[in-house]
């Protein structure tokens, strides 16, 4: 599925475990962002995957949007108040879309899920 955020482009693929891992060289990771290529990659047959999905579009949110994400960063209580209230209808908007391009017994089997129309927030 192809969504838009800050007039930058980005994908939703649903992969296998060997993927991820392959990727990532860790075993325990559920869903990634790849900010080099735009990708929000999500492990099929978890799970919640939706739950996952929110997670990886926040962390598209904030570097769309410039917020640090350096290990070393520590957000205060305000920080996290304007990132959820700024981020939430847009992380919830592409999850309504990705849920009705799953279909009503949300499979995920494919590597991308296949939604043409574009979102913008």
């Amino acid at each position: 599925m192809e969504f838009e955020i800050n007039d930058s482009k980005w994908i939703i693929r649903v992969v296998d475990e060997a993927t991820i891992n392959n990727e990532m060289k860790r075993t325990d990771l559920m869903g990634i962002t790849k900010f080099m290529t735009n990708e929000v990659w999500l492990l099929k047959n978890q799970g919640n995957i939706i739950k996952t999905l929110k997670h990886e579009l926040t962390h598209v949110w904030l570097y769309e949007y410039g917020h640090c994400q350096d290990d070393e960063f520590h957000y205060n209580a305000e920080d996290i108040c304007e990132i959820v209230a700024s981020s939430n209808n847009f992380v919830n908007k592409i999850t309504d879309r990705f849920i009705k391009c799953m279909g009503p017994k949300g499979k995920h089997e494919s590597k991308q899920v296949s939604c043409s129309e574009n979102s913008q927030e």
